[in-house]
């Protein structure tokens, strides 16, 4: 029936039968692969048929996110998948971008790939090379030699973390160029800032991506926007052939209508599809790209590519207020990632120097954040439970020390140099920093361990079970269950 009515050109009708059909092999726990990735495949070609017709860059993102989930979930031969994607891309270019011109081959995504592979790879090594040479946890923790041993382990945490942060700016610009290559130059200057976790250089080899664009002032028309709205969804095009892209982050409606008050038009978990290297997803909650965030019930739209001086209205009071504190914090620590340097100088001069970032505003967000997030971690004990490695123990410590900055009217993005700056300016003494930076670089490794063992962002482990047995091993996740207890220990003072 799908097939006819895309036959005919009824894409609604194809979508919803198709979204019935995967609604009845589909099980979170264990849903019948090959006949969800036929109608997934089936289904990322009607997207391709609405791109068509509408020109819309989105259409075809979702479409390769549809092939890619397909893939996913397919074993054997997936050269048909493979044609379908390169034809995706030819179609963005022809009726997204008005370029009559050859996708780029398919073996690129594959080197990205192996690049993607080989960085964990090495990181996993680092790690292991970093527990072998500093190993407080093979001492008792009264013994004098310990707190000398783990401020070398945080220091190396805090490099390896540095590194990380600096290989992923430059997988970025490598994306980004290839793009522009087919694209063509940009209309004007502008550059990449990255947001979250790469600016704060906490970012991990499976992170999402979160960046906005700033552009020229003077320079903002529909043409330029029409321009680097373009050339992002084209790099969104290149990061979701990376194969790490759950399809909820692409909001599609007869998937997941995130708009809808109706809980059952969100229905389709991925389980399936690794979830790594991505975009920020679509969800209103989320939608830290240039895309910006669709109007809301609630909210007006937001746009993410903006002139420095737009884009620094976000730290206005009344502004801060009316769209939620996260959007005004969010992009007030950011990184550069490709571009004109300049922008970014004197994006983050405005920021600094804005006379509505008042000491009103920084308690306030500072209280909210940490009322937001201490939540999380009130009366949490060890157990035999699955913690969420993320949102229970990596996130509070980093949002301690951003709340002190935040405090302080601090605005260094890096979360290494804001504890440095709150020493420097003595808000905190010599030893308060020292266990800050453990702090932060405990929580950091641990989730990124927690990553690797698992392949991906699956953010939940079992703080105690099999403990003894790991230690025994001193296997990665042996060392990751020793790390969170003396977490523990830590944010107790000992």
């Amino acid at each position: 029936m799908a097939d006819r009515d895309l036959g005919i050109g009824d894409l609604d009708a194809a979508e919803q039968n198709l979204a019935a059909a995967s609604k009845l092999v589909h099980d979170p726990i264990k849903s019948n692969q090959a006949k969800e990735a036929d109608c997934l495949c089936r289904l990322g070609d009607v997207y391709v048929e609405r791109g068509k017709r509408t020109g819309e860059g989105r259409k075809f993102t979702q479409a390769a996110a549809l092939y890619n989930a397909s893939m996913a979930r397919t074993d054997g031969d997936k050269q048909s998948l493979v044609t379908r994607l390169q034809e995706t891309e030819r179609q963005f270019l022809g009726n997204t971008c008005n370029l009559d011109c050859e996708p780029c081959p398919y073996s690129s995504a594959v080197d990205y790939i192996q690049e993607l592979k080989n960085t964990r790879a090495r990181v996993k090594s680092q790690l292991d090379t970093i527990h072998e040479q500093h190993n407080p946890y093979q001492y008792d923790e009264d013994d004098p030699v310990v707190r000398g041993v783990e401020k070398k382990r945080a220091e190396a945490i805090r490099d390896l973390f540095k590194d990380i942060t600096a290989e992923r700016q430059k997988f970025i610009q490598v994306l980004t160029e290839e793009c522009m290559a087919k694209l063509g130059p940009p209309p004007c200057k502008y550059a990449f800032i990255g947001l979250g976790s790469q600016a704060t250089e906490l970012v991990t080899p499976y992170s999402d991506l979160e960046f906005a664009i700033l552009i020229e002032e003077g320079k903002d028309d529909d043409d330029t926007r029409r321009y680097f709205l373009n050339l992002t969804h084209y790099l969104h095009l290149k990061v979701i052939n990376l194969g790490e892209t759950i399809l909820p982050a692409m909001a599609i409606p007869s998937l997941n209508d995130f708009l809808s008050e109706d809980p059952e038009k969100d229905w389709f978990f991925d389980s399936v599809t690794p979830r790594g290297f991505a975009f920020d997803g679509f969800m209103p909650w989320a939608s830290k790209t240039p895309f910006g965030r669709d109007k809301t019930k609630g909210k007006n739209s937001v746009s993410l590519v903006q002139t420095p001086v737009k884009l620094a209205k976000y730290q206005n009071l009344h502004v801060a207020l009316s769209e939620g504190y996260h959007l005004s914090d969010i992009l007030r620590r950011v990184t550069y990632l490709t571009g004109d340097e300049f922008l970014v100088y004197k994006y983050t001069d405005i920021v600094s120097k804005s006379v509505d970032r008042s000491p009103v505003l920084s308690r306030l967000s500072a209280v909210l954040t940490l009322g937001d997030n201490i939540r999380q971690v009130v009366n949490v004990e060890p157990t035999g439970q699955l913690l969420d490695v993320k949102k229970e123990i990596y996130r509070f410590p980093s949002v301690a020390v951003d709340v002190l900055s935040i405090y302080c009217g601090i605005t260094i993005h890096s979360v290494w140099g804001m504890i440095e700056e709150l020493q420097k300016t003595q808000r905190i003494s010599r030893e308060d920093a020292r266990h800050l930076t453990v702090l932060i670089s405990i929580s950091a490794e641990l989730r990124l361990r927690t990553y690797i063992a698992n392949g991906g962002q699956k953010d939940r482990l079992s703080p105690l079970t099999e403990m003894k047995t790991q230690l025994d091993k001193h296997d990665d996740v042996g060392v990751s269950l020793v790390i969170g207890a003396k977490l523990s220990s830590i944010t107790n003072g000992q």
